[in-house]
């Protein structure tokens, strides 16, 4: 059986994970990393995506917006803007908002607005995360 390590994922609404897991599979901006205990220390930042951690036997997956991952050589602790398990999403409502968001992007002018035009883009990214989390993919 591997060590167990801490971690924590927080959004503006509060903690949504706090369990000791075996392993971690975070989406961060140079690609997906993973962790185990005693990794080397770092912080880096999170991009919309598939989180997933190792309890036992079973991965568990989350759709993730962006944030920050701090990793300690016994505790992980992610922030993000949000995070939705799979029992939480409804797969039907998530494809119209993802239709929605899609058609936004093709009124907004990304050079007059780009910081609305990132967080468009992200929201669009968190979207698919959340179909591909629903779809098994």
């Amino acid at each position: 059986m591997s060590e167990k390590f801490k971690v924590e994922v927080v959004t503006p609404k509060g903690i949504v994970l706090d369990k000791q897991v075996e392993e971690v599979i975070a989406p961060g901006i140079m690609g997906e990393f993973g962790v185990l205990i005693g990794h080397t220390p770092m912080l880096t930042f999170i991009k919309p995506g598939i989180f997933s951690y190792l309890e036992g036997d079973k991965f568990t997956k989350f759709a993730v917006g962006s944030g920050f991952c701090e990793v300690l050589k016994d505790a992980v602790t992610v922030l993000v803007d949000e995070a939705y398990k799979l029992e939480e999403i409804d797969s039907q409502q998530t494809a119209a908002e993802l239709h929605g968001l899609e058609q936004q992007l093709t009124a907004i002018d990304a050079s007059a607005d780009p910081e609305g035009y990132e967080q468009l883009i992200n929201k669009i990214k968190v979207a698919r995360a959340k179909i591909a989390l629903t779809s098994g993919s």
